[in-house]
């Protein structure tokens, strides 16, 4: 169908405003704040997501015509180091107003060291990594 559309879950220096926010290959048909469940670490000066954990880590979706996911995987591979240090997964998000959607991510595909801190969630159980966090060690 013409009108597809694909998602990416984008959770540290993808989204808007961060660092790597200028490598995207194509302009979103849509950005949605939300979320998915699993734990963020700070890894160096990004967040590495793992898919466990109790609490939720917020982020934006991505939304592209379906015509540019290849593109866009390609383009995405290369910046997010798959598959040595990030694996590529299917998630399922939810946006804030309660919507599911699934999304392709990035995962951190590397042990969590003890340099590694993780990024404390608030009263409501939501992570939300900045280009400004610090480092929690």
């Amino acid at each position: 169908m013409p009108n597809e559309l694909v998602a990416f879950f984008a959770y540290g220096t993808l989204k808007r405003g961060e660092v790597r926010e200028n490598c995207w290959p194509c302009r979103p048909v849509a950005v949605l704040r939300g979320s998915t469940p699993g734990s963020l670490w700070q890894v160096a000066d990004y967040p590495g997501l793992k898919l466990e954990g109790e609490t939720r880590v917020v982020g934006e979706i991505w939304l592209f015509p379906a015509k540019q996911e290849q593109r866009l995987l390609d383009v995405l591979d290369e910046v997010e180091g798959y598959p040595s240090l990030y694996t590529r997964e299917v998630v399922e998000c939810e946006t804030l107003d309660g919507q599911p959607i699934t999304a392709t991510t990035y995962v951190f595909n590397k042990p969590i060291l003890p340099t590694h801190a993780q990024v404390p969630a608030d009263a409501q159980g939501m992570v939300n990594w900045t280009g400004n966090t610090q480092r929690f060690a």
